[in-house]
């Protein structure tokens, strides 16, 4: 290679693991890039400054967030009604604080450098798990999640969680790039200490994969066995906008088109009927469209679970939440308020803490910030001896969340959450969403509904296959057959009772090893 090649080396190396680790995202058929995805990064980052570390890690987190995440756009324009280029503007800054993410891991790695030796490249794994695990970004894309479809190796979640797939993914990058890099004479410190950790990495891939391939026949198993629930999904395929929109032609706020899609599948032997998370239906608001809303369920004889804005109190007192109400036996029996609100869209942050924030947000930039109030109570939906744990949209990229609400369940619990993802248009967010969601699934082990206002909307087994599906971008109602454990043959995995015990153990492990390696170093 040349010397203009070598000068341009890097930058490609960057770009190329931006591009291989967000194909799968995208399409997750594509998930063996991630395992592969960070080497180019690796090598073109080798003997090279804090600066070019973080540069280039940079350049790697553009690349990645660009291609998978092209519709933060349009997402923009839809919800706060944006013209293209505010729209963009806004994007842009998106995508450069996004970035940070591997920039800060690179700069971190090469910072750990200077006193962990030949050792360092086994560290990189670790520090992948923290920061795509623990790193602050608006909508969290950890590596594990566009793993949906290589089934053995999203089976040790249900130990580990998302986090231990993603040390997983890490190990398989630091082997190889470790490999390639002593092939070519440049890992001047690859002794037999180097050498062992190699065996080692290649030994735990093994055994997680190993592990994969028996629990995914094992669960497989397990809900072949167990008894169903007849969820009915509606997926209503609405344009989501800024304002609240008048009623379509032909329907109303007491009748809306989920109720048209409802009675069919009501008509069909569905056992529980789930709308997406989707425009206002004034539920909360309005005494004729409650009412309306329980007479019709009493007739169809169908438990509902749907999504509105609850509203709560007056002036001062003023509370909203974006919440899941559950309509059985034609009464309203409970409500869930949504805990986890999106930064900037539902809420903006530190306002509770600092109440004027709100006030100079109100004054100088109107109705810019949304800001409801997040709920805190966990609740359960029963249906025919089943605890239907629900979660909106947003709520399911945060696994343990997800696991403190299946642990309330005291027997038989179902998963389901309710998304609105029209707001990202024609794009592959709404497959990003449903794979990740997956996840979930494995990780407490139990059945799970996710119902996408514009699809595609999933069924989901413990092992992670996906039982049902809908296409996208139809107005379509399914029901799906999905498994659940009878009375108390449900028992929570190691992963829902402690969520985060891995991730945290193997973070002060690393911690304590950089703290006494640094003690060690001959520069302190």
């Amino acid at each position: 290679m040349g010397a203009s090649g070598r000068r341009w080396w890097p930058t490609v190396g960057a770009v190329a693991t931006g591009i291989l680790v967000a194909v799968p995202y995208n399409y997750a058929g594509f998930y063996p890039l991630t395992w592969v995805a960070f080497v180019p990064l690796l090598l073109a980052v080798h003997g090279r400054s804090r600066a070019a570390h973080y540069g280039l890690g940079l350049l790697a987190g553009l690349s990645m967030y660009l291609v998978a995440t092209p519709w933060m756009v349009e997402f923009l324009q839809r919800l706060k009604d944006y013209s293209l280029a505010p729209a963009a503007a806004g994007a842009v800054v998106f995508w450069l604080l996004t970035a940070q993410l591997p920039a800060f891991l690179m700069l971190v790695w090469r910072w750990s450098q200077r006193f962990t030796g030949r050792l360092n490249l086994w560290l990189f794994p670790v520090l992948v798990m923290l920061f795509y695990g623990w790193f602050p970004v608006l909508f969290p894309l950890q590596l594990g999640e566009s793993q949906s479809a290589f089934l053995p190796a999203i089976q040790g979640v249900d130990l580990l969680g998302v986090y231990g797939l993603d040390l997983m993914i890490g190990i398989s990058n630091a082997v190889i790039a470790g490999g390639l890099l002593n092939a070519r004479g440049r890992l001047r410190d690859g002794g037999r200490d180097a050498r062992a950790a190699s065996a080692v990495s290649v030994l735990l891939l093994g055994v997680w994969l190993g592990y994969g391939w028996w629990s995914l026949d094992h669960w497989d198993r397990q809900a072949d066995s167990w008894p169903t629930l007849s969820v009915g999904m509606v997926q209503s395929n609405e344009i989501p906008s800024a304002s609240v929109p008048a009623p379509e032609p032909g329907y109303s706020r007491a009748w809306p088109p989920e109720m048209d899609l409802s009675q069919q599948l009501a008509d069909a032997g569905a056992d529980v009927i789930v709308w997406p998370e989707t425009r206002y239906k004034g539920y909360f608001e309005l005494d004729h469209v409650a009412g309306a809303f329980q007479r019709n369920m009493a007739r169809l004889d169908v438990p509902l679970i749907f999504h509105d804005a609850e509203q709560e109190g007056s002036g001062q007192d003023f509370r909203e939440y974006n919440a899941s109400a559950f309509i059985d036996s034609g009464n309203l029996a409970r409500v869930y308020r949504k805990h986890r609100l999106v930064a900037f869209g539902e809420t903006l942050p530190l306002s509770r803490e600092f109440p004027q924030l709100t006030d100079w947000t109100q004054q100088y930039l109107g109705d810019f910030f949304a800001n409801l109030t997040p709920g805190t109570e966990r609740v359960t939906f029963p249906v025919d001896g089943v605890q239907l744990v629900p979660a909106i949209c947003y709520e399911s990229a945060f696994p343990g969340h997800v696991a403190r609400s299946v642990t309330v369940a005291s027997e038989s619990p179902l998963l389901v959450v309710m998304s609105n993802n029209g707001w990202f248009g024609n794009s592959r967010q709404p497959w990003q969403h449903a794979g990740a969601t997956v996840l979930r699934a494995v990780e407490n082990r139990v059945g799970l509904v996710h119902v996408i206002n514009n699809g595609p909307s999933t069924a989901v087994s413990p092992s992670g296959r996906i039982l049902a599906s809908t296409p996208f971008g139809e107005r379509i109602g399914l029901i799906a057959e999905v498994p659940y454990p009878a009375g108390t043959t449900w028992a929570p995995p190691l992963f829902s009772h402690w969520p985060e015990w891995f991730a945290i153990t193997v973070g002060l492990l690393a911690l304590v090893v950089l703290v006494l390696l640094r003690l060690k170093s001959p520069s302190h």
